[in-house]
């Protein structure tokens, strides 16, 4: 490829172009869509469902189930922009589309559905092995959908749905690591997350009740009962998990766990030029990561220059600090200097 740019930037160049040309001719009056008056919606979609596909096949060669899963992401991801960028007077296709958007809706909720039977089968008997959730759960994603891009999505679900459901005796969980950091009591971490749920449930039955007084379509008011549920689902799984996961220290790396929301990272004593306690006075800044939850940041790990630690995606990113909540501040500082004093 030229200039050593890689066959996935140049597929990204090309749909961003294209993409942008579309934007361009549904929203500015030009010749092509005469002036605004005839604005055609069939291009956008052959390109959706046809030129894009086509082109991903030809430029990567990927197996039939891989290229099921783009197509269906594309056909999605476009839907979703032609019903924005498409003006109502000029929607011919596109309104057949849009009607589908309840089946689509339930192709979600059984593709969840899917999820959680598959995880639940899979990850009992991975749980008796071992008692170690994380790993059951990143064996059954990863060996159900490895090399789809889809895993970190799925894996990430399936914390919510495990944590926020189907744990029972977190007492009994296993985490990978020697020395084990909890985070759950810093400024009343899970206290206060707690609170919020109760706050979110108190006030689910009155805006029900308001939007169904002032709605138009009472399906409204279900419809936000539902997000709001799912929502509620979520926050649990955030509540649950600070109370059960650390963040940990191995042999060779710090292994950092922060509720479910945050992704996990592993920061290997190589990178680690200092750790030190720190004030909660720490605004965002590019390269700093930050895990606080509700609570207060104290303790504060330097990077050597020029790190990089593996993202949710498993992709590189540079990192220079990262700061963090912890219950027992000190003894996280001093447990980490004494493993960077071994590995020197």
């Amino acid at each position: 490829m030229i200039a050593g740019i890689g066959r996935k930037h140049w597929f990204a160049l090309i749909v961003l172009v294209a993409m942008s040309a579309h934007y361009f001719y549904f929203r500015v009056p030009f010749i092509a869509n005469d002036y605004g008056r005839n604005m055609a919606d069939w291009p956008l979609l052959g390109d959706l469902l046809v030129s894009f596909p086509l082109l991903y096949y030809f430029m990567f060669r990927p197996s039939w189930k891989v290229f099921l899963l783009k197509w269906l992401v594309f056909a999605m991801a476009g839907f979703a922009f032609g019903s924005l960028i498409i003006p109502n007077g000029s929607k011919d296709l596109w309104r057949g589309i849009e009607r589908l958007w309840p089946l689509l809706a339930v192709v979600q909720g059984a593709l969840e559905l899917f999820l959680l039977l598959y995880m639940v089968r899979r990850i009992r008997g991975l749980m008796r092995l071992s008692g170690n959730a994380d790993q059951a759960l990143a064996s059954a994603i990863h060996g159900r959908f490895a090399g789809t891009g889809f895993a970190p999505f799925a894996l990430f679900e399936a914390r919510i749905w495990y944590y926020g459901l189907f744990m029972r005796r977190g007492d009994q969980l296993r985490f990978a690591g020697q020395q084990h950091f909890s985070y759950d009591k810093n400024d009343g971490n899970v206290s206060n997350q707690f609170a919020l749920i109760m706050v979110m449930l108190f006030e689910m039955p009155l805006s029900h009740l308001m939007l169904h007084l002032v709605s138009v379509r009472p399906l409204f008011a279900w419809v936000v009962d539902v997000l709001s549920v799912w929502s509620v689902l979520y926050l649990v799984a955030e509540y649950r998990a600070s109370q059960w996961r650390p963040v940990s220290l191995d042999d060779q790396a710090i292994l950092i766990r922060y509720g479910v929301f945050a992704a996990d990272r592993m920061v290997p004593y190589h990178l680690i030029e200092s750790v030190a306690r720190c004030g909660d006075d720490i605004s965002r800044q590019r390269g700093l990561l930050r895990y606080r939850q509700f609570g207060s940041l104290n303790v504060e790990l330097n990077l050597k220059a020029g790190s990089t630690l593996l993202n949710a995606f498993g992709r590189p990113q540079s990192v220079t600090r990262i700061c963090i909540s912890l219950d027992k501040p000190d003894a996280f500082v001093d447990a980490v200097r004494g493993r960077l004093a071994e590995s020197r």
